[in-house]
């Protein structure tokens, strides 16, 4: 043997092969040395999150996304341009079990390469927040987009797999959803169908929400959207004759004229128009516009953006020997219905209420305006102190033939105070002024006097 390894050199050789191999760690360390470097932005993931919701039914609802990993290795190695691609950053959340709360974990780093250490990150721990998952429903809303064929409306759309759809995620963001939306094209349709919709979930406020944590059971449901046929039908009005005006003596102006209804084919058939009521033509006054509502008939609803009411305004035909007669009545009447009782004063505030005669124009002249007036009845102990609005009967005496009064009714404002102008007053019981004047005699008649206008 030792003349075998003499005759071969075999201890020269593998001290050569030693002097080789140190040759080239001197040249390799003179040449590429190890150098520190940091990778940065070096994206985290999670690990461990299905066990975590299987065992504790927690899921990870927010993390720190990327850190800064430092490295140490030979320089060619940490400057190549593949060398980032290698480099991981992992965080396991299998391990948490103290529940729903903010944890820092420490991230586990892979280099890749045998040459390459790891020397810390930037920061040295995670952010990691989960909250328990839990479970809801919420309605579904489905609108319709895009526009019907001409002559058709689209009705509501109705969700016909379901109403409601079960969401799940942490309770934090569980609570921002309010509803899932979803929306239907109805462009060119004339007749109802069934469509199938997509849906996302929105707030409150309208917006979708962001979060990726929260699961919908459903992605699409099944929708069928009515369309209805849209007509046009005109408004009319029944009047009735009046004193000095008849119904072929006047003009009437609706406004609007008409309005579109929506509805099944056979109910919209069978509509012609649609009448607003009755006026009677002695109770209104000419050029001055009447709201009325606009009776919907069944089976039928009004076309988006159409008015509820209709304005109608009478006026009198131009030859028609038809004239008014607008005057200021400021006397008034008061008859206070708590008589004696009252320990109040009443001063009417209104100074003149514009009354409207009908008749021709002689006659209008002839009217004397002393004979008009307003008469008011009220009981101030009822209303009590303060500023109120009181019914006004216009009296008109001695008018002459074929003038009449259009409309008879008014609104007053009278104001109601305590004696000597106080502000409170106690009212006296009616029973004990009963009892004072049987035995005092005094007279009932003996009240504070009242302050206003004419007639008070």
């Amino acid at each position: 043997m030792k003349q075998f390894m003499k005759k071969h050199d075999i201890w020269l050789r593998l001290l050569s092969i030693l002097l080789a191999f140190v040759l080239w760690i001197v040249v390799r360390d003179i040449e590429n040395p190890i150098k520190p470097t940091i990778i940065r932005d070096v994206p985290v993931k999670l690990v461990g999150t299905e066990q975590l919701m299987n065992n504790y039914n927690l899921s990870v609802i927010e993390y720190t996304t990327t850190i800064d990993v430092r490295v140490e290795g030979p320089n060619n190695e940490i400057t190549d341009s593949t060398f980032r691609k290698k480099v991981s950053a992992t965080i396991d959340v299998s391990g948490i079990t103290d529940g729903a709360g903010e944890y820092a974990l420490t991230p586990q780093i892979t280099t890749g390469s045998y040459n390459v250490d790891s020397t810390g990150t930037e920061p040295s721990t995670v952010r990691v927040l989960v909250d328990k998952v839990t479970t809801e429903t919420v309605p579904v809303r489905v609108e319709t987009t895009g526009t019907a064929a001409d002559g058709s409306r689209p009705g509501t759309p109705e969700p016909t797999t379901t109403k409601e759809v079960t969401i799940s995620g942490p309770e934090a963001e569980l609570k921002e959803v309010a509803y899932a939306y979803g929306t239907i094209d109805v462009t060119g349709k004339s007749s109802t169908f069934t469509g199938e919709c997509s849906i996302a979930l929105y707030n409150d406020a309208g917006e979708p929400i962001t979060g990726t944590h929260v699961t919908c059971q459903t992605d699409t449901i099944t929708v069928r959207v009515p369309i209805y046929p849209v007509e046009s039908v005109p408004l009319t009005v029944s009047l009735t004759d009046g004193e000095t005006l008849k119904e072929d003596q006047v003009n009437v102006s609706i406004n609007p004229s008409s309005i579109t209804l929506i509805g099944d084919q056979k109910t919209l058939a069978g509509i012609t128009e649609i009448n607003l009521g009755t006026i009677a033509l002695d109770d209104v006054r000419t050029g001055v516009p009447v709201e009325m509502e606009i009776p919907l008939p069944e089976g039928v609803r009004l076309d988006n953006g159409q008015p509820s009411t209709a304005e109608v305004t009478i006026s009198v035909k131009e030859q028609e020997n038809v004239s008014t007669r607008k005057i200021q009545v400021t006397k008034f009447v008061p008859t206070d219905t708590a008589q004696a009782q009252t320990p109040y004063s009443v001063s009417v505030l209104t100074e003149s209420v514009e009354i409207e005669l009908r008749g021709s124009e002689s006659a209008l002249q002839q009217v004397d305006l002393n004979s008009l007036s307003i008469g008011l009845t009220f009981d101030s102990v009822s209303l009590g102190l303060g500023t109120h609005r009181v019914k006004g009967v216009v009296a008109a005496t001695g008018l002459p033939s074929g003038v009449t009064l259009v409309g008879g009714d008014v609104e007053v404002e009278i104001e109601i105070t305590g004696p000597d102008g106080e502000e409170t007053v106690t009212p006296p019981d009616t029973t004990d002024t009963t009892d004072a004047t049987q035995d005092d005699g005094a007279d009932t008649d003996a009240v504070p006097s009242e302050k206003g206008g004419d007639g008070i």
